[in-house]
């Protein structure tokens, strides 16, 4: 009887690891389809990156695009930790939904300014852009398309070089990097026109990053 008491017993303790396991399982699961980043290399997704000599995808007369929807449910912390607007620059990315990031650059009387239509858990940037402004004017951006932090092509760092020059330059994944650590960088020299002010690529260049 006893025996047969301890199967019984066993036979129940596996059959609740089974259940737990199936649940861990498929959390495993959804949580991978949700946030593909996570657990795999970085895909390549900036190609415009990869054109020694890219097309300029700004113009004259821009005007500041809306920031994109973002489907997903951010910590309003993140918001909150948003720069606030101080220059009349700033209030027009707001005006246009974008929320303000970081320090802004100048001299010259350009101002390069980052702004985010969202945020991932960490509140790192999220669907975000560097905005250029000569006088004023809007010139345009440093990417053809919005990008995310820890992906090919997320803008990392910008230089002011001169009145019309600046260079910035861009993290680049290979297939087993991990999210972390891009083992290379492009750097992309952009000229700055000033009589009807626009900011276009000249150049990319791309190294392995020490």
């Amino acid at each position: 009887m006893s025996a047969i008491l301890d199967c019984s017993i066993h036979k129940s303790d596996t059959k609740r690891l089974r259940s737990k396991f199936v649940r861990v399982t498929w959390f495993i699961i959804t949580i991978l389809a949700c946030h593909p980043g996570i657990g795999r290399s970085q895909v390549k997704q900036a190609s415009w990156l990869d054109d020694p000599k890219p097309s300029s995808w700004n113009s004259r007369g821009l005007s500041i695009p809306a920031a994109p929807r973002i489907q997903a449910n951010m910590d309003s912390r993140c918001r909150d930790a948003a720069r606030p607007p101080e220059l009349e620059q700033d209030k027009r990315l707001r005006d246009q939904g974008w929320d303000l990031v970081g320090a802004y650059q100048g001299g010259w009387q350009i101002l390069v300014l980052r702004a985010t239509a969202g945020y991932d858990g960490m509140c790192r940037p999220l669907q975000y852009q560097d905005f250029v402004f000569v006088r004023g004017v809007f010139a345009g951006t440093l990417s053809p398309q919005a990008m995310d932090s820890r992906i090919d092509g997320a803008l990392a760092r910008i230089s002011l070089q001169s009145d019309s020059r600046l260079t910035a330059e861009y993290a680049r994944y290979a297939a087993t990097d991990p999210l972390c650590c891009p083992s290379r960088r492009t750097t992309v020299v952009f000229e700055i026109a000033n009589d009807a002010p626009v900011v276009r690529p000249l150049s990319t260049s791309t190294s392995a990053n020490q």
